[in-house]
């Protein structure tokens, strides 16, 4: 008789993800359960419930552990931002008239200008990437509740800046549908790729399919 295996993603996500000493007999117990007859859907939703309230309790069990990943992680994003905002700048100089240097004219043409709002967007992900990967590196016993503590303070920040802007700025009060590119990067894009950066830290041993 042919064992049907469950969604691989959602038990992939459960050994990277799942918190606690009790990881390995949880992911056993879903496998099980949905072997003996539930639904993907429900497994799904018992993977992504258990991620989350495995996060939670160990952010409420490591408070301090939790400030300190959030410290690094708001200050290697404004590291990246600050290298980003430096690449930036020399694309500027050197498409705007470029520098003298050595006897020589360094310059670029002056259409890369034009390419610098997608630049800046790569940047952006990649610095958040960056990011999410240096809170998963360091803190690796306890990662996936350090991980979403951090992006938890970044999606909460990103709605702080946003209504600081529309206070400050003048916005009409419809962000979403005038600036939807904005809203794509930080509520979206950025939450994604410290996610991805943070599946690429080591992280505790994976728990082998069976």
């Amino acid at each position: 008789m042919r064992v049907t295996q469950p969604p691989r993603v959602a038990t992939w996500l459960l050994e990277r993800l799942a918190s606690g000493e009790k990881r390995e007999s949880l992911v056993g117990d879903l496998i099980e359960q949905y072997q003996d007859g539930r639904s993907a859907s429900w497994y799904w939703r018992q993977a992504l419930g258990s991620i989350v309230t495995g996060a939670a309790s160990g952010v409420r069990d490591h408070k301090l552990l939790a400030l300190r990943a959030v410290a690094i992680g708001l200050a290697s994003m404004w590291a990246f931002g600050a290298l980003a905002r430096f690449l930036l700048q020399i694309l500027w100089v050197l498409s705007s008239g470029g520098v003298y240097f050595g006897s020589h004219w360094i310059r670029l043409d002056y259409e890369w200008i034009r390419y610098r709002v997608y630049i800046a967007f790569l940047l952006t992900l990649l610095g958040s990437a960056g990011s999410g990967w240096i809170v998963g590196r360091f803190h690796r016993d306890q990662q996936a509740p350090m991980f979403f503590a951090f992006l938890v303070s970044v999606v909460l920040g990103s709605f702080v800046q946003l209504a600081i802007q529309v206070r400050l700025v003048g916005w009409s009060i419809r962000p979403f549908t005038q600036y939807p590119l904005l809203v794509l990067l930080f509520f979206v894009s950025v939450p994604i790729s410290i996610l991805l950066g943070s599946f690429l830290a080591p992280g505790s041993r994976p728990i082998p399919l069976r």
